[in-house]
């Protein structure tokens, strides 16, 4: 036996092929072939095969990739996949790790569109009732798209045309390639985070279908339907249609168009006033002319019924009993004068004065008045007072 060989597990040389087989496309490769065996794994991960006319390939799109994908692959399509082939370790396993794919040709990019749109049709991501209505005096909107296009001029010359009071906020956002559409639900949260946005108008110019792929995204499909903000979609020319546009909650089929949807026009406003305030002159007037009609009957029907008269008749028993109250109060001031002025005569008998006239006097003592003897001290000095006139006097003796 040599004892010089080199002997390594099984681990090992499954970990030196995955090495070499990985290090053979650093950067990963494109291919394409046709799918399948295609199954979704309950953790959320793809399996499927892809072939060609004389070889397979076993294929995984892990759950993450798989999410942001944007549309669900069937068997019998042909694809272009990008990934990394390489070794599971464990069982030996040869394998092509899918990062993207796309449909291979326009026909199998409109199938790809077909589906997802189907699938989100299922769900009712496009139903109408799900469709949030738009502010009718919006104050500030949001506007997600690149800063450099041409869209955000159209939708900043529209609104300052239109409604030179409404605010523009923009959040830069890529609108083209792989790369746009996480961008455009970053930039959709932002304005969720700002919560000072009454809408958002979310789009990008004209361009090929290519150019607006990025626009038929799952993950932003979903994001536009869950999100609270109103959402008006504004992707290409009147003739394109993407999967934004069928989420949103209006379609536009420009960003021209959108900002129009999106703010009243000024003019249209002075007029729709103008004509308010003069159909509300007219029912006021009519109105008017009404009450008066059914006034001036009422008042005719009054002069057959003759009111005057009876209101005369009122007004002479009311004067008749007018006049017996101020009789009889008359009357029974004079018996209250008369008893008021046998009162006071009765009063005036008694008063001090008239007490004193008829020979009475009275003694004070200290200025108080001195109502029985026991009260008195020999020696004390007395003050009487008579009718006219008062004297002092002592006391000598006390019985």
């Amino acid at each position: 036996m040599n004892s010089d060989k080199k002997i390594i597990t099984i681990s090992e040389l499954n970990h030196i092929a995955r090495t070499a087989i990985e290090g053979g496309f650093p950067g990963g490769v494109w291919v394409i072939g046709e799918v399948r065996q295609f199954k979704v794994h309950s953790s959320g991960n793809y399996y499927f095969v892809l072939r060609d006319e004389s070889s397979q390939v076993d294929c995984t799109i892990w759950r993450n990739v798989a999410r942001q994908l944007g549309w669900m692959p069937e068997n019998g399509i042909k694809v272009e996949a990008f990934g990394q082939p390489s070794i599971y370790e464990k069982n030996g396993r040869y394998q092509f790790i899918v990062k993207k794919m796309l449909p291979a040709g326009k026909g199998d990019r409109a199938l790809a569109f077909a589906m997802l749109k189907k699938k989100l049709q299922a769900e009712g991501l496009f139903d109408i009732s799900h469709k949030k209505p738009l502010p009718t005096f919006p104050l500030t909107i949001g506007v997600v798209t690149s800063k450099t296009g041409a869209a955000l001029r159209d939708i900043a010359d529209v609104c300052h045309r239109r409604a030179p009071w409404v605010s523009i906020i923009v959040r830069d956002t890529l609108v083209q390639g792989d790369t746009a559409p996480p961008d455009i639900i970053r930039g959709i949260e932002d304005f969720e985070r700002f919560g000072k946005v009454d809408l958002l108008i979310i789009g990008r110019g004209g361009g090929s279908e290519e150019d607006l792929w990025c626009f038929n995204d799952e993950t932003l499909a979903r994001k536009i339907y869950d999100t609270d903000i109103p959402i008006i979609s504004a992707v290409g020319h009147e003739i394109d249609f993407t999967i934004a546009d069928f989420v949103a909650d209006v379609r536009a089929p420009t960003p021209s168009a959108a900002a129009e949807i999106a703010v009243p026009n000024r003019k249209e406003l002075n007029d729709k006033l103008a004509d308010i305030i003069k159909n509300a002159r007219t029912i006021l007037s009519n109105k008017i002319l009404s009450h008066r009609s059914h006034l001036e009957n009422i008042m005719h029907k009054l002069e057959f019924v003759s009111p005057v008269r009876k209101i005369q008749e009122y007004r002479r028993e009311i004067d008749e009993l007018q006049s017996d109250a101020m009789q009889s109060v008359e009357l029974m001031l004079e018996r209250a004068k008369s008893k008021l002025n046998l009162l006071k005569e009765k009063l005036n008998l008694l008063s001090i004065d008239k007490i004193l006239m008829r020979g009475f006097s009275i003694v004070r003592k200290d200025e108080k008045i001195v109502r029985n003897s026991k009260n008195l001290n020999i020696d004390d000095i007395l003050k009487i007072q008579f009718s006219t006139g008062t004297a002092e006097t002592k006391v000598k003796k006390i019985d």
